[in-house]
């Protein structure tokens, strides 16, 4: 990890922060979605081609491998901060929640009243900090900075606690997920295959392959942009739905249903395992099918509700199922982390990786362990600081990187694209447990605290972390180095959207924010209305289709792990709703169908020999729409992509 490699990794995240936070401020347009992420990869093809230059017209070695991964880590673990990730809640919501104070919304009195002051920059939805956000400000006025300093000095240990307790979680697991499940990370093949052979050029960018698929998944793109400015250019839609195929009866569950084609998530998914590409679009038809079935018993409750819950029962399943089959592979790393403390204590000096009793954890993994420990601990005193009970904070707290857990597994093992939970945490033990037992405060608090854990609803951090973490493994770099590098990037990132964001509010005003921006601190304080007004609990056909989720999700564990034929994997079941798997659900059948039919006509030498098509209907698609966001800057016009 070279100096030039650190500088220009550095000067990079702050400008993909800077541009990333105006973006999705202005026009809600996302440099950061994804897994990989598109405005970084756009970022790693002109590297390369920066490297060609270099090494034709310029003295010196070009950046190699190494350099141009770090480089890419330290982009793909920030991408998605400014955005979805956070940037685009935080502000945002700490306005709305005094501006939107109203005896028509939500009165203050009912939350807002006995609220910790440091928690927003005003109480008082007339004093300037609140308003001139919503107004813009006056001629002559700066940025109330002042307002804001303590609530941004009481929030960021918090932020930065939440990144490095999901981080230390990731670096526990990292070793048993790479080395004795051997997860297959199909996203990473991108990178690690583009900078193959650094600093000369990689047998993949002399593909004639890759160019052609890489053209061909631009070419819709490139003139949906153009029929924006000159609508008789026509526009290639690739995102239609089935509309109403059937007129009346239980079918009609499947009317409306997306067949939208990605690209992107074409190549994706011929990427895949068999089993976990055929689960993913096959559990979703599935779901349709429930719902066409509970239409046919006369059943009018919500549908989209029951599948939830049944996807929440999954989740705690899967992630017990995934704890305890780690679990001698945890206790080693307790043991040993216990074990080496003790020696120290005794010794004064550190205990080595080979001293008998933990030969099976690593110092790394030490470290992991006693990180997540204090960063635990300190989350549950922070949270007893501003109001909220232990009890309360230990099970959001503790619950969150379950199912930060499970998402991985989705994005590690499934390679989705773009994935997040299909159900808020907060929101759901809100519905289990009740707002009465909770409490008006304690479920304000609540919900603040859900803003920054780091959960989007098109990535979370733990997937990407997990990945980066496998990147830093395949360069054979030393894991402590790695979670410093990642954090520090995360550091370097809030520090940015702490300015950038606020500037952006106050510049041009709530008002004339892009289209979710606008709404975003308004449909918090409605969705907190909801909840105390005690619109939000759980009925015996929620508590059902938590059961049935969970003992769904165990058969499939169960059969997965008997029988090496079963087909169904339980990601799929998982995954089977939220809007990434509406949108992607068709591309990854294709996808899947198109790598089926290669390798059973053609063979596995053919399959491989395809990859690079695959690599190119990636890199096309993450390309061009990058070019519409980075020409959006100097020439306004309508967003292509939302997501």
């Amino acid at each position: 990890m070279t100096a030039r490699a650190l500088i220009i990794g550095s000067l990079l995240v702050i400008g993909l922060a800077v541009a990333g936070s105006v973006a999705v401020m202005l026009r809600y347009e996302i440099l950061g979605t994804g897994y990989l992420p598109r405005g970084v990869m756009a970022l790693l093809l002109l590297l390369l081609v920066g490297n060609i230059l270099w090494r034709k017209f310029l003295p010196g070695r070009p950046l190699t491998r190494r350099e141009l991964l770090v480089i890419f880590m330290l982009l793909a673990i920030m991408a998605a901060m400014p955005a979805q990730e956070f940037g685009q809640h935080f502000y945002l919501n700490a306005l709305g929640l005094t501006y939107y104070a109203t005896p028509e919304i939500l009165r203050s009195d009912t939350y807002l009243d006995d609220l910790n002051p440091l928690l927003v920059p005003s109480k008082d939805r007339l004093a300037p900090a609140i308003r001139w956000a919503y107004e813009g400000l006056p001629p002559g006025q700066g940025i109330p900075w002042r307002p804001w300093l303590m609530p941004l000095l009481v929030w960021t240990p918090f932020i930065l606690g939440f990144y490095w307790l999901l981080l230390c979680l990731s670096a526990l697991l990292a070793r048993r997920w790479e080395q004795q499940e051997r997860l297959l990370f199909p996203l990473i093949q991108v990178p690690m295959e583009l900078t193959e052979g650094q600093p000369n050029a990689s047998p993949l960018l002399r593909d004639w392959l890759l160019w052609a698929t890489f053209a061909a998944a631009m070419v819709p793109f490139l003139t949906k942009g153009i029929h924006s400015y000159y609508p008789a250019v026509p526009d290639l839609n690739l995102q239609k739905d089935a509309g109403p195929l059937f007129g009346g009866g239980p079918l009609v569950a499947f009317n409306y249903m997306p067949l939208h084609l990605y690209p992107e998530m074409v190549g994706i998914s011929y990427l895949l395992s068999h089993e976990v590409a055929f689960s993913i679009w096959f559990f979703y038809l599935l779901r349709l099918g429930q719902a066409a079935l509970r239409i046919g018993m006369g059943l009018r409750t919500n549908h989209a509700q029951f599948a939830e819950m049944q996807t929440a029962g999954g989740y705690l399943v899967l992630a017990l199922a995934l704890l305890w089959s780690a679990r001698h592979y945890l206790r080693a790393i307790a043991v040993g982390s216990f074990g080496a403390l003790g020696r120290k204590g005794a010794s004064g000096e550190p205990a080595s990786s080979s001293s008998s009793g933990d030969a099976t954890s690593t110092p790394d993994e030490r470290l992991a362990f006693w990180g997540l420990v204090a960063g635990f601990a300190f989350l549950l005193w922070w949270a007893g600081q501003v109001g909220l009970p232990v009890g309360w904070a230990a099970l959001l707290l503790g619950l969150f990187p379950l199912v930060s857990m499970v998402a991985s597994r989705v994005v590690c093992e499934a390679g989705m694209f773009i994935y997040s939970s299909p159900f808020r945490l907060d929101q759901l033990l809100f519905r289990l447990i009740g707002v009465r037992q909770i409490g008006p405060m304690n479920l304000t608090l609540m919900t603040m605290m859900s803003w920054t854990q780091v959960r989007g609803t098109a990535t979370q951090f733990m997937p990407q972390a997990f990945q980066c973490l496998k990147l830093g493994s395949l360069m054979n770099a030393p894991r402590r180095r790695t979670i410093v590098l990642l954090m520090a990037a995360v550091v370097v990132t809030l520090l940015v959207c702490h300015i950038t964001i606020p500037m952006v509010i106050y510049d041009y005003g709530v008002f004339r924010l892009g289209w979710w921006p606008q709404g975003s601190g308004l449909g918090t304080v409605n969705q907190l209305a909801s909840g105390l007004r005690g619109a939000m609990h759980a009925g015996a056909e929620d508590w059902v289709g938590l059961g049935l989720g969970g003992l769904m999700t165990l058969l499939l564990v169960s059969m997965r792990q008997r029988f090496v034929w079963w087909p169904f994997h339980p990601l799929g079941y998982v995954a089977w709703m939220g809007w990434p798997t509406e949108r992607y659900w068709l591309s990854i059948f294709l996808g899947w169908i198109v790598k089926v039919l290669v390798v059973r006509f053609a063979g596995y030498q053919a399959f491989q020999r395809l990859k690079p098509a695959a690599y190119g209907l990636i890199l096309g698609v993450c390309f061009i729409i990058t070019f519409w966001v980075v020409f959006h800057f100097f020439v306004p016009g309508p967003d292509l992509i939302r997501e």
